[in-house]
């Protein structure tokens, strides 16, 4: 989901700004189209980003540049429709430091934080606190299968492996409530696998808008963790 052409274009500006703050953020996605009633949404989608391939691209990035090496991490918790999805409905509530330092281990950089938070968590409906406090739910939800770790070598597999790996490890989601994504030219990485949440967190089927990312390509590669 969530990788247009328009919206693959926001990516850029958004990592430039975060830049130029010097916040080393790795929001990755999304023009700021803007709109929507907060709390007026269908469902979320928990978005688990594979730290190591985007820290091939960008490794100078706050995640990357630190001490610690991670595997998957907190993209975001977005807000969805059965089609569509809203943005960036009340961008003047700011996430209190101690609310950023406490989601901090999930989402390793601010400029993350501040941006999920702008454009996602404010149609949520609840406020920073309550917000992250709901990305921290869901990502305790979810196992990370053993294969995805730590590990210290490439690995090479089918989207459907993946997605195969993630229900293994977590026998209450069914197959249309997960989206694996990949990017780059020829073998493409994993970059995010998306988890489709009712409101409650219970799993259920990803809409066709969040399905449209999915990865087509026949193999990916998933980068080490380093």
């Amino acid at each position: 989901m969530r990788s247009s052409p328009s919206r693959t274009a926001g990516l850029a500006a958004c990592m430039l700004a975060a830049l130029l703050c010097s916040v080393g953020a790795n929001a990755r996605h999304r023009n700021q189209a803007g709109g929507g009633e907060p709390g007026d949404f269908s469902y979320y989608v928990l978005s688990l980003s594979w730290s190591p391939a985007f820290c091939l691209s960008s490794p100078h990035s706050a995640e990357c540049d630190g001490p610690r090496r991670f595997g998957f991490i907190v993209h975001g918790l977005w807000p969805q429709n059965e089609k569509g999805w809203p943005e960036n409905c009340d961008v003047h509530t700011q996430v209190p430091d101690d609310v950023a330092k406490g989601i901090f281990d999930l989402m390793p950089a601010r400029g993350l934080i501040y941006h999920e938070w702008t454009a996602h968590g404010t149609c949520s409906g609840l406020d920073p606190a309550k917000f992250f406090g709901l990305v921290r739910r869901a990502y305790d939800e979810i196992v990370i299968p053993q294969a995805f770790a730590q590990p210290s070598q490439p690995i090479q597999q089918s989207p459907a492996a993946v997605l195969s790996a993630f229900q293994h490890a977590n026998s209450k989601l069914p197959p249309l409530s997960l989206v694996i994504t990949c990017s780059g030219q020829g073998t493409p990485r994993l970059r995010e696998v998306h988890v489709c949440l009712d409101r409650d967190l219970a799993p259920r089927a990803c809409s066709a808008d969040a399905a449209r990312g999915a990865c087509r390509a026949p193999t990916l590669i998933v980068p080490p963790v380093r």
